[in-house]
């Protein structure tokens, strides 16, 4: 019994050893786009992203939004996450309905970045392409190797893409 839990202690800790020696080898920065087609208007779409503090009624990752004050009349906000996990982010640009730019806005963070939303008149009447481009840093070599190698650097994004598709629709 001793000897299977030694294997096992030795198996967990050659593993963790080797998630970090392969994702220290990982680049500290990613850059990761999506695309896809939304079945509404133009200004219906950006008007979901654009409205931050309705982001937990479609976004069912977010179970709470905090809208800060403005910053130099930038949106400010905190989305509340599960387990007690929050991002405070801040738009740095803002084009209706063509284009926001978001930014993490957690100088302490062990990951952070940028998305870009772009967004231009669909294949058909009253559709959307939507374009998000996240330019990001993760600075945890084990986060490294768990979002290149297990979840997916473009999980989170895809993600959105499905909610904001099925947000649009109703």
């Amino acid at each position: 019994m001793k000897k299977a839990a030694l294997i096992v202690v030795v198996l967990l800790i050659a593993g963790g050893i080797a998630t970090y020696a392969v994702g220290a080898r990982e680049p500290v920065n990613h850059s990761v786009t999506v695309s896809g087609v939304i079945e509404a208007p133009q200004q219906k779409v950006f008007s979901l992203i654009a409205d931050v503090a309705h982001g937990d009624d479609w976004r069912p990752a977010v179970k709470s939004v905090t809208v800060l004050q403005q910053d130099n009349n930038r949106d400010h906000w905190v989305e509340h996450l599960a387990h007690g996990r929050y991002m405070t982010f801040i738009a740095t640009r803002n084009e209706p309905p063509f284009r926001r730019e978001v930014m993490l806005d957690d100088r302490n963070a062990s990951y952070g970045g940028t998305w870009v939303y772009e967004l231009s008149p669909g294949p058909s009447e009253n559709t959307t392409i939507l374009k998000i481009t996240e330019s990001g840093y993760i600075h945890s070599p084990e986060y490294r190797f768990l979002m290149r190698n297990v979840i997916g650097l473009n999980h989170h994004l895809d993600e959105y893409m499905r909610d904001i598709k099925a947000a649009a629709k109703k």
